[in-house]
């Protein structure tokens, strides 16, 4: 047995064949695409849209309608991660054992890719809960000034999650 089958072994992760490598890189390339979207999309609406429409007097209709947009394929890409991050690590022949989780280092930056994926997903919803209300207008005028605030920040503070989660996943598939 090679160097290398004998370390990935050692961490409780075995080579599997080559049609499941196919089905791996697919996973793969999908689980890319969705950070891509999510990520871009984080990207996209401060530095892009934001000062294309800072005059118009549209803006609250037009952040409305994009908000509403990316929140619907952004969940859909989010399940999409999850699935494939667990394929991913299934093809790559993880053993989800506690051993694995707790004594290696692979298995601890999963766990915290883990936890910050939920977290993310948790502080996403609440941004949209709060920035939803704030954009259908069920809220009082004088709480808009703090729900704006809160919802720039929980969008700051997903960005930066997701942002560490791409180093996490850079990190995984160079093996941890």
């Amino acid at each position: 047995m090679n160097k290398k089958k004998e370390i990935l072994k050692s961490l409780g992760i075995e080579a599997k064949k080559s049609t499941v490598n196919s089905w791996y890189y697919i996973s793969v390339w999908l689980h890319i695409l969705g950070a891509t979207f999510w990520i871009g999309g984080m990207l996209f609406l401060p530095l892009v849209l934001l000062p294309s429409i800072k005059n118009s007097h549209e803006r609250s209709q037009l952040l409305m309608a994009t908000g509403l947009k990316f929140r619907f394929y952004g969940y859909i890409v989010l399940v999409l991660m999850f699935v494939t991050g667990m394929v991913n690590m299934s093809l790559k022949g993880v053993q989800f054992s506690w051993r694995f989780f707790n004594e290696t280092h692979y298995g601890k930056l999963v766990i915290i890719k883990v936890i910050l994926f939920f977290s993310l997903a948790l502080i996403s919803l609440t941004h949209d809960l709060i920035a939803g209300r704030k954009f259908l207008g069920q809220m009082q005028k004088e709480q808009g000034a703090k729900v704006k605030l809160i919802a720039r920040w929980t969008g700051r503070i997903l960005l930066i999650i997701s942002l560490i989660m791409a180093y996490i996943g850079v990190l995984l598939s160079r093996g941890g």
